[in-house]
C-alpha cells in the first residue's frame, strides 16, 4: 500500500466510520439476490457485511458465496445448529466490527443511500430508524408507507415501547456501544423490540422521515403486514395458542420491568403495577390493567395511529384482553 492509499483509507475511516450490516438468513433464496444487490450497491463507502446462515437447506449459501467472490467485505458464517432468528441476529451483531450496526432482513430491498443518510443523521442517539415503503412480493409499492399506519416519531420513554413496538429491525441503525449494553437478546421478545425498549435508557430513539427500504410483504414473512399477528402458531389450537401467548406476555413484561433502571422511579413503579395486572384475568387485575391503560394511554399507545375515541375503546378492551 502506498502513502496516498493509506491517507485515503484513513480519511474514509474517520469521516465515514465502519458500518456493519448484519443479516440473518434461513432458506431465503427466493428474494435474497435482490436484497444482496441492494446492499453491495450502497453509496456509503465503508461497510462490512456479516451474514449468519441458520442451517439453510436451499441454495441460500451458494447465492451468498457468489457475492462473496466479488466483494471482499462480505463474511459468511454457517451455524452448526439452528439458533432461530433472534439468536441468529444476536450472533451476527456480536461478530460485527463496525462502530455502527445495521440489521438486515433477507427479503427486502435497500435504497442506495440508506446507510449514508442514516449514518449522517444518527448524531448522539444510540439508535435511529427510517420509514419504509410497503411492497408486494414483487417489490411493487402498495401505495402506503409504514409511517401511514403507525406513529413514526422520536421516542424517549420505555413506557412508549413496553406494550407496542412498531419499529422494525430492517429500518434501524445503532451504535456498537449500545448494542453491547442490550445483549443478550431474549427469545420471548423480538430482537428489534428489545433493542428499541433498551435504547430508551441510553439516549432515546431518533426517527428519520425518509423512505429508505422497500419492505416486502409475502406469505413467508415471520411477521406479516405492519401490525398483524405472527403466523408461526397457526397450526396450534386456539386454547393452546392463547396459553402460549399469555406465557410470553408475562415473561416479556417481567423482562421489561427487570431491565428498567431503579433510577427511573416513575417508570419502574408503572411497570411494577403493569406486571401485576398481567398475572391473571381476575376482576381486580382486569380493572387495574384497564385503568392503567386509561391513565398512561399516551405512553402505552404512542406507536398507535388512532383517534381519541378508538384509543378510549382500546383501553376499555383491556378489561378482557391482555396486550
Amino acid at each position: 500500500m502506498n502513502i496516498n492509499q493509506s491517507e485515503t483509507q484513513n480519511h474514509v475511516s474517520s469521516e465515514f466510520p465502519l458500518v456493519s450490516i448484519v443479516m440473518a438468513t434461513y432458506n431465503g433464496n427466493k428474494y435474497l439476490t435482490q436484497q444482496m444487490e441492494s446492499i453491495v450497491a450502497q453509496s456509503y463507502p465503508n461497510i462490512e457485511v456479516i451474514i449468519v446462515d441458520d442451517r439453510s437447506t436451499d441454495d441460500t449459501v451458494e447465492i451468498l458465496q457468489r457475492f462473496q467472490q466479488q466483494y471482499s467485505f462480505l463474511k459468511i458464517i454457517r451455524n452448526e445448529v439452528n439458533l432461530g432468528y433472534i439468536k441468529n441476529f444476536e450472533k451476527g451483531c456480536l461478530l460485527a466490527n463496525g462502530e455502527l450496526i445495521a440489521l438486515c432482513d433477507q427479503d427486502d430491498y435497500w435504497h442506495i443511500d440508506k446507510i449514508k443518510n442514516m449514518q449522517a443523521a444518527i448524531g448522539n442517539y444510540p439508535l435511529i430508524y427510517c420509514d419504509s415503503i410497503l411492497c408486494d412480493e414483487h417489490l411493487k409499492p402498495l401505495g402506503v408507507n409504514i409511517s401511514d399506519r403507525v406513529n413514526s416519531i422520536d421516542f424517549n420513554s420505555c413506557l412508549q415501547q413496553v406494550v407496542f413496538c412498531r419499529i422494525y429491525g430492517h429500518a434501524t441503525l445503532m451504535t456498537k456501544f449500545f448494542l453491547q449494553q442490550a445483549v443478550p437478546f431474549l427469545e420471548v421478545i423480538p430482537h428489534d423490540w428489545w433493542l428499541c425498549y433498551m435504547a430508551t435508557f441510553y439516549g432515546g430513539i431518533k426517527y428519520l422521515p425518509e423512505q429508505l427500504v422497500s419492505y416486502r410483504q409475502h406469505a413467508a414473512n415471520i411477521f406479516g403486514v405492519v401490525g398483524s399477528k405472527s403466523r408461526k402458531h397457526n397450526k396450534i389450537n386456539k386454547a393452546e395458542r392463547n396459553r402460549l401467548e399469555m406465557s410470553r406476555i408475562r415473561t416479556r413484561m417481567n423482562a421489561f420491568y427487570n431491565a428498567c433502571p431503579d433510577a427511573l422511579v416513575k417508570e419502574k413503579a408503572v411497570l411494577k403495577k403493569l406486571v401485576k395486572t398481567y398475572q391473571d384475568f381476575s376482576l381486580v387485575n382486569n380493572f387495574q390493567r384497564m385503568m392503567l391503560f386509561f391513565k398512561y394511554q399516551d405512553q402505552f399507545l404512542a406507536s398507535k395511529k388512532r383517534s381519541a375515541i378508538r384509543r378510549y375503546l382500546f383501553c376499555l378492551k383491556m378489561f378482557v384482553i391482555i396486550k
